[in-house]
């Protein structure tokens, strides 16, 4: 039996055991890992396993956002305990969906800057200007978490 089956088959159980309503595995190597939270949220993970016995996760939904890698299976499955206990907490907040349309918005910003970056010649002060526009939102963000109550 491939190690990486193994692993894999460790870690779905664990996720079912959080409430992972649905789990798929591709060749032994990727793994979709779906929760329902209810009202139509869900928060997904994909987990890699290298032929290393490494681990790349990442978050899918509600937005994409890349984890990193992990050295063995227990470390996914500590991170996605926190991670899902958090989104769960998270979901009954006012603000949810908002806080998922901003993080959507950035997500396609960056596509937007790589799109810039791999096919247009962008001038050099127009460019600076974006970044100084994108430092003021940095520091609206520290902001918000300086006036932010911790859950």
């Amino acid at each position: 039996m491939n190690e990486n089956t193994i692993s894999g088959d460790l870690i779905g159980v664990a996720l079912r055991q959080l409430g992972a309503t649905s789990i798929k595995e591709v060749h032994s190597m990727m793994h979709i890992a779906n929760f329902d939270l209810g009202g139509g949220v869900e928060v997904s993970y994909v987990f890699n396993i290298t032929k290393d016995s490494r681990y790349f996760l990442q978050r899918m939904r509600p937005y994409p956002l890349p984890q990193g890698k992990f050295s063995d299976a227990q470390e996914i499955i500590d991170f996605i305990t926190v991670d899902i206990a958090a989104f769960r907490n998270a979901h009954n907040s006012k603000n949810f969906p908002r806080f998922v349309q901003v993080n959507d918005r950035m997500g396609q910003l960056v596509g937007q800057l790589e799109d810039l970056f791999l096919h247009y010649n962008v001038d050099g002060d127009a460019l600076a200007a974006f970044h100084n526009e994108l430092e003021k939102l940095v520091g609206a963000a520290e902001t918000l978490r300086g006036q932010a109550k911790p859950l």
